[in-house]
């Protein structure tokens, strides 16, 4: 449960590198991301901008093993992108106003493949150091990374 206050994307600013799996059978059936070796990253397309600039932001979830993964989700949203100042201060985020379809879905991530998210956006921040989190919004799983912009 989140501290009063405290949004999600305060919470989370690590890479997530899950478990290694398992080899035992030939026949490869998706797997929960706790069980194979995934590896999420952000980035953005310079690291200092002004406060008109367009950001290009791009979320990435890399399988790194030999088993695929499957990502389970609730809606019709699979990623978000947010901006915080710090962790209870989200100054900016994509998904604040869309609204998704209420469907379960599924994305299946092959072996060495990488799933890539990316968005152009226009937040108009004020002069300060901001940290951009990308998010792969899969049920039971977090699936976080950050990167550090500075805006002059």
């Amino acid at each position: 449960m989140l501290a009063p206050g405290r949004s999600l994307y305060g919470y989370a600013f690590i890479t997530l590198l899950a478990c290694g799996g398992s080899r035992e059978h030939a026949l490869q059936v998706p797997q929960p991301v706790s069980k194979v070796q995934a590896v999420v990253s952000v980035t953005t397309d310079r690291q200092a901008y002004t406060t008109d600039d367009v950001i290009e932001l791009m979320l990435e979830l890399q399988n790194n093993s030999e088993q695929p993964l499957i990502l389970d989700f609730s809606t019709g949203q699979r990623y978000d992108f947010a901006i915080v100042r710090s962790p209870a201060d989200t100054v900016w985020s994509w998904s604040k106003e869309r609204m998704f379809m209420q469907m379960l879905g599924q994305e299946t991530v092959q072996p060495n493949q990488v799933l890539v998210y990316r968005e152009q956006v226009s937040p108009q921040l004020p002069a300060g150091t901001f940290t951009i989190v990308g998010r792969i919004v899969a049920q039971d799983q977090t699936l976080m990374a950050s990167a550090v912009i500075v805006v002059q």
